[in-house]
């Protein structure tokens, strides 16, 4: 007891010295602490842990949201290197929607809940703006589409070989996500491999999205209903062929004609089965694709080639598949040149008769294209005239037929005129005539014989006379 009051007696000793001493040194402490271990202000991105589960209820999708915020807290700067995103918790549920949900691309406002870890003693304070108790999110409605698998081929085939036909097991499948993301869709396509393709058969193709600058879409929120699909490759062989064109159609401008017919190109690539080439050399272009009537100037007709390739040819990849015509008119000209009619035959004649041209040059008026006038050789031309059935006489309109090239057109009918000869008649006429000198010569021998037979003489006179009238009926006759 006497030791307990020593000590209580000495504890009250100079108590308010004590005292002073005790606050002066948690004083002290309290300096000594912010000056070295300051209280400070920091920040922490913390990730946001989304609710989506009731959006797909509504038929909705995210497709545009923050994936965490920035929390400001302040603790000792000794702290800070505990400080990390471990210690809160942010959650958001998208379907929780602050005021009207805003079409896209406009964003919603979605509510957050943030929570402080226990364990996070050492973080003295924390806020996040109430004024911004919220993330922006841009939601969309969901979608799905159905879409023909498409092809993109790599690698290369053997030489002289071609794709054939490509065909996938699906040939069709299911895109979905946002309403939004469809606008650059253009299109599904099989990347197939024809390294694994040696004569035909099946190979397994990864699914792409493309725009329609046929590049991959990524991150567009669009999903395929499967990722791969069953590729079957037939191959074909290539083969060369013309182009032949059969000519136009219509009729020109009147004093036009066709000069010139020109096309590009003038071969192409076809592939096909090997029965299927075996059977086409040319494709041809036919006259009605090529219509020039009325026409005066040069005209030019793009046509597609691939409708005149018989079934089960195509064309070749990279081969375009229009041929350009051009078909270049000009304009008639005409020029007359001289002729003689002598280099042309006689046709049907009679061995009875003599044929004789009365006038052998003739005029020949030709209309042609100027360059077809130029090479025009008239000594070389060829004719017949026709005498069949002309008797003899002069004959004055007797037509000639040209051998013409297709050319060349007459403006007028060429004519000539033929004179023809019965050379029998002649000959009697010749007899009768030599019958009378005959006749008449011996009418003077007889006389000078015996000029003093009256009797004779006038038997004689009577006898010449009658050779005489039976010549002249005879020369009558004959002409």
């Amino acid at each position: 007891m006497k030791n307990k009051g020593q000590n209580q007696k000495l504890f009250l000793k100079n108590f308010p010295l004590k005292l002073l001493g005790f606050v002066l040194a948690v004083l002290l402490w309290l300096v000594l602490n912010n000056t070295q271990d300051p209280v400070i202000t920091s920040s922490v991105s913390v990730p946001i842990t989304y609710e989506e589960g009731g959006l797909a209820e509504k038929n909705m999708v995210a497709i545009s949201k923050p994936n965490a915020i920035t929390i400001p807290v302040k603790l000792h700067r000794s702290r800070l290197r505990y400080l990390s995103a471990d210690d809160f918790t942010v959650k958001a549920d998208l379907t929780e929607v602050i005021g009207d949900v805003k079409e896209a691309p406009e964003a919603s406002k979605i509510s957050i809940e943030i929570t402080k870890a226990s364990s996070a003693t050492y973080i003295q304070s924390w806020e996040y703006p109430q004024s911004q108790g919220y993330v922006k999110v841009v939601l969309d409605t969901l979608k799905s589409a159905t879409y023909l698998v498409q092809f993109n081929t790599t690698k290369e085939l053997p030489e002289g070989y071609q794709v054939g036909t490509l065909s996938s097991d699906p040939s069709r499948v299911t895109v979905s996500g946002p309403t939004s993301a469809f606008s650059n869709l253009a299109a599904v396509k099989a990347n197939v491999d024809l390294s694994a393709i040696t004569d035909g058969g099946s190979v397994t193709a990864p699914l792409a999205l493309y725009d329609g600058n046929n590049r991959t879409l990524s991150g567009s929120g669009l999903t395929i209903s499967q990722s791969t699909v069953e590729v079957t490759v037939s191959l074909n062989q290539a083969k060369e062929i013309s182009i032949s064109i059969a000519g136009s159609s219509g009729t020109p401008a009147d004093g036009y004609v066709v000069s010139k017919v020109d096309y590009s190109p003038k071969l192409l690539t076809i592939s096909g089965s090997k029965n299927a080439l075996a059977n086409i050399s040319t494709v041809s272009i036919p006259s009605r694709e090529l219509d020039i009537t009325g026409a005066s100037s040069n005209k030019t007709f793009d046509i597609a080639i691939e409708q005149y390739l018989p079934e089960g040819i195509t064309l070749s990849e990279g081969q375009s598949g229009t041929i350009s015509v051009t078909i270049e008119l000009e304009q008639l000209q005409t020029e007359s040149f001289q002729i003689d009619a002598s280099q042309f035959q006689l046709v049907n004649t009679k061995p009875e008769y003599e044929y004789e041209l009365i006038d052998p040059a003739l005029t020949l008026t030709l209309q042609a294209l100027q360059a077809d006038l130029d090479s025009f050789n008239p000594e070389t031309l060829q004719g017949t005239i026709d005498v069949g059935g002309l008797e003899a006489g002069e004959y004055i309109n007797v037509p000639v037929t040209l051998t013409l090239d297709s050319a060349y057109t007459m403006t007028q009918d060429l004519i000539v005129s033929v004179r023809i000869i019965d050379k029998t008649a002649q000959t009697e006429e010749t007899q009768a005539t030599e019958s009378t000198t005959v006749t008449q010569s011996t009418t003077v021998t007889q006389s000078t014989s015996v000029p003093n037979t009256q009797e004779t003489s006038e038997a004689s006179s009577q006898t010449a006379t009658e050779t005489t009238q039976e010549s002249t009926s005879q020369e009558t006759a004959a002409q």
